[in-house]
């Protein structure tokens, strides 16, 4: 019976925040950002991710020179894990800070270190998405490869492990980019919906 009211009341806690949120955003995607922040879990799932990088890393130290039929793959491991690693840390650190900073109300004067986080996000997006790209056109360039030396090509093979290891990575990763899409699209619904119902009431 506690347990039920305490889940009604943490329910109704996130969605009178997200609806204050949307009441106190100048856009969607304010929104968006607020509406992360409040969803604690995400900081969480954050955590979690920081693992697969750190897999990509050790898999393409491991087999760096384990695919001569395409050796960017184990390279494509490797650097993508670095900086995957670093973007997931950017991100895990800004989480932290957004829900340290919901009881502090004295504005901070750490405006040129916002914009270098700020400017370093954006330039580690650009290079994982083309970074991702580049590693869909090498796996699925090479597909589908000898997983041992043949006899007349020695060269023309790759280790099953680093490939199979890519390719579901790659899998992995639409699969994370459709969900997110999915939430954005979903927030931006529901900011729209908000606001239309706000809207009314106010006229």
């Amino acid at each position: 019976m506690w347990k039920d009211a305490v889940d009604t009341d943490n329910s109704y806690s996130i969605l009178s925040s997200l609806c204050e949120a949307s009441d106190e955003s100048e856009s969607a995607c304010d929104f968006i950002h607020r509406a992360f922040v409040i969803l604690r879990p995400v900081t969480v799932m954050l955590g979690l991710l920081l693992s697969l990088p750190l897999t990509m890393m050790i898999m393409g130290v491991k087999y760096l020179d384990e695919c001569p039929k395409q050796p960017n793959i184990p390279i494509y491991l490797l650097v993508g894990g670095c900086f995957g690693s670093i973007k997931v840390i950017l991100v895990l650190c800004q989480q932290i800070r957004n829900l340290k900073d919901d009881d502090d109300e004295e504005l901070s004067d750490e405006d040129e270190l916002l914009t270098m986080t700020k400017m370093a996000n954006i330039g580690l997006n650009i290079f994982l998405c083309i970074w991702f790209i580049f590693g869909n056109y090498w796996l699925f360039g090479i597909w589908l490869p000898y997983f041992r030396p043949p006899l007349l090509e020695p060269k023309n093979w790759c280790d099953k492990s680093v490939f199979t290891f890519t390719f579901w990575h790659l899998i992995v990763c639409h699969i994370l980019i459709g969900s997110a899409f999915t939430i954005v699209c979903s927030f931006c619904c529901c900011f729209t919906c908000i606001k239309c119902i706000k809207d009314p009431e106010k006229g």
